[in-house]
């Protein structure tokens, strides 16, 4: 599968630029998405896509976990089926000490895939994805830390409240939190191994997408991009 996106990717660099120009406002097409970080992340810097505070314990105070979505060595990608939302890859990350990671065992690779299955629906009067599960459901994925952890996330909102992870450029179409484009954030609990899910503060998603043309699309683009140059000339 990845080297089937690594491909579209590919691809799809010359046509990116045709993709964010022509479009007036940001639409959720089906289809797979690079995830970057959110400029406006709370813990920002070191700039990230994700957050999971206390994923491990190290020091007995809050530990606070980034993970960073453009590292040279991070792929992170939403898959969006029209009926799922799939956001997996891997992620440079570690514990975050306000300006860069701290150089220890939590520095390394962190492996994600998460699988929103219930509740994915439009949000009421607009064109984004919103999660609102239905009563006593969840939607679950893991992280696989570079100890060798598989730990496990799901879903819900940590005051019970809704929704759970929201997926484009809000109701007015100008962008969450100062960014135009495409932007996922929701909450994550986690479970390390034998142990309860649990919520430690401000865990959550909070990442850009940029969508990846499929080839057929992008010939598509390409032919559209032709056209437009000759009616200008």
């Amino acid at each position: 599968m990845r080297a089937n996106v690594l491909v579209r990717a590919a691809l799809a660099g010359g046509a990116l630029a045709v993709v964010c120009g022509s479009a007036s406002a940001a639409l959720i097409q089906q289809g797979v998405y690079r995830l970057h970080n959110h400029p406006d992340g709370n813990a920002n810097p070191p700039p990230y896509g994700a957050k999971l505070n206390e994923l491990y314990d190290a020091t007995g105070n809050l530990d606070v976990f980034t993970f960073n979505f453009d590292d040279p060595q991070s792929e992170m990608y939403l898959e969006y089926t029209g009926t799922t939302i799939h956001i997996y890859g891997v992620a440079l990350g570690g514990r975050d000490l306000g300006s860069s990671y701290a150089n220890d065992q939590y520095l390394g690779l962190y492996t994600f895939d998460f699988t929103y299955m219930w509740g994915v629906g439009l949000a009421p009067g607009d064109d984004d994805l919103l999660v609102e599960l239905p009563e006593s459901r969840y939607n679950y994925g893991t992280v696989l830390t570079p100890l060798g952890d598989l730990v496990g996330l799901r879903d819900g909102h940590y005051n019970g409240d809704q929704p759970d992870f929201r997926f484009g450029d809000e109701d007015d179409d100008l962008g969450h939190r100062g960014f135009p484009g495409l932007s996922g954030w929701g909450w994550l609990f986690k479970a390390l191994p034998g142990e309860p899910y649990t919520y430690t503060q401000d865990s959550d998603w909070i990442f850009t997408a940029e969508f990846i043309p499929t080839p057929g699309s992008l010939t598509l683009l390409l032919s559209a991009g032709v056209v437009m140059g000759r009616r200008r000339r």
